[in-house]
């Protein structure tokens, strides 16, 4: 196991630790594995005893009386965890469902980070155009030069945001067309 740095006499992180309120003197007793960094201490708010182990591609943390008794549960976790015949999902039945990529065991509640691409919520831009949106693209489309320049004399800031704008309409408006029911005056909607 890898003490972590703060917990190890003479480092600059220890230095830092004791100015801080320090680090209370403790010796790991559970048989963590070698690739495993592991710290402990006391809580700020409020003061309950942890000891937090960094398995690689997971964290563990366990609470309890004493030091020792947060280590202890700690290590009855990683047991649990590494002998389960893991089933990963992204949902935890406490924590809700995880669309960064992290993953949960449906077993043993063991997290891991990057099990799963991560889900990338693609907007509000994949559908049609309202049709003031479609009117606001022709005038862009169909008199640039003035409108554009006018536009541009005005709020030059905002220049390139105002043709990004537009070219995302474009797209839109190319693969997803325009939404005829939504009326004149569709910026309304609840939904826009």
């Amino acid at each position: 196991m890898r003490i972590a740095s703060h917990h190890i006499k003479g480092t600059p992180e220890s230095a830092l630790s004791a100015v801080l309120g320090g680090s209370p003197d403790y010796s790991p007793v559970c048989a963590w594995p070698d690739d495993c960094m592991v710290q402990w201490g006391n809580g700020i708010i409020p003061r309950t005893p942890f000891f937090e182990a960094f398995p690689p591609g997971t964290f563990i943390r366990g609470e309890g009386e004493t030091i020792e008794a947060a280590e202890r549960e700690a290590f009855a976790q990683y047991e649990s965890e590494f002998l389960c015949d893991h089933l990963w999902g992204r949902h935890s039945a406490t924590r809700g469902t995880y669309l960064n990529g992290g993953g949960w065991c449906r077993r043993c509640a063991a997290f891991r980070g990057k099990m799963f691409a991560e889900v990338i919520t693609l907007g509000r831009w994949r559908k049609p155009l309202k049709s003031w949106e479609r009117d606001h693209l022709v005038s862009v489309e169909e008199n640039p030069d003035d409108m554009n320049e006018w536009m541009d004399a005005k709020y030059p800031e905002r220049a390139i945001e105002r043709r990004r704008y537009a070219r995302l309409l474009r797209i839109r408006f190319n693969l997803f067309g325009v939404d005829e029911e939504s009326g004149r005056f569709g910026f309304f909607d609840r939904d826009s």
